[in-house]
């Protein structure tokens, strides 16, 4: 049985005046209020003069060298047309260029974690997404394009498919399904991840016995169809939310 480890975690809200704020804090407040000054045309002066504050002070903000009260970021941040939430934000202010830029290291360290499950590009053929439902299940890549998609460390195998609600309801199979294709799938059990965008919403586990009434229908519409390939029959949102086992 598969077994589903969920790490919450918990958030603190920090507390303004920011006595302890972290250097990593500071450089984003500091980064934000050079950018959106420089973008708003305002001098350190000028920006001191709208908040009432003494041009040094600015400056030694923008250098990350003085902690800084909440009602200061306040002031700041409707001088230069932000809120206070997004000065402590990275990137503000930045073009688009420059903010993919910045999280570039971030998408590196992504891919590495790619690799180690054997997904050699994130961006392709819902990499990224199938990264996350195996770290989420403990579950271990099967690399290749032949047979099933996962399995744990008993070495059960198991078929992963996600869905994006955005775009469709319903979960594809494959391009080419035949008797073949169904015996491999009569095996395994499903694990059906639903996403709305790249949000993870919820991960359904459904055995081989849940899945039947669909693989006697395609047993039948093949044989139908003087054992045709069928090309990629669907498996509703609705039926996997009604009978699968929410694990996630």
């Amino acid at each position: 049985m598969l077994l589903i480890v969920c790490r919450l975690k918990v958030v603190k809200n920090f507390i303004l005046p920011l006595k302890n704020m972290s250097k990593t804090l500071k450089k984003i407040l500091a980064d934000n209020i050079r950018t959106l000054r420089a973008t708003t045309g305002f001098s350190q002066e000028k920006l001191a003069e709208h908040c009432g504050l003494h041009r040094t002070y600015i400056g030694s903000v923008e250098r990350g060298e003085r902690n800084i009260s909440l009602e200061n970021i306040e002031r700041l941040a409707e001088a230069l047309g932000v809120t206070p939430s997004q000065l402590l934000t990275a990137g503000v202010g930045q073009s688009d260029a420059d903010r993919f830029k910045s999280f570039q290291p971030y998408l590196s360290q992504l891919q590495e974690l790619a690799d180690k499950q054997g997904i050699s590009d994130i961006f392709q053929d819902n990499g990224g997404k199938l990264l996350q439902v195996l770290l989420l299940t403990g579950l271990q890549n099967i690399p290749g394009r032949l047979g099933n998609d996962a399995k744990d460390d008993d070495g059960n195998e198991y078929e992963l498919k996600s869905v994006n609600t955005r775009l469709t309801k319903s979960f594809s199979t494959h391009h080419h399904l035949n008797p073949v294709i169904l015996a491999k799938y009569r095996q395994v059990d499903w694990i059906f991840a639903v996403y709305e965008g790249i949000n993870l919403i919820a991960v359904y586990q459904l055995t081989p016995k849940d899945l039947e009434p669909y693989y006697l229908r395609w047993e039948e519409k093949w044989h139908s169809e003087g054992g045709k390939d069928i090309n990629n029959p669907k498996i509703p949102l609705k039926f996997v939310e009604e009978r699968g086992r929410r694990i996630f």
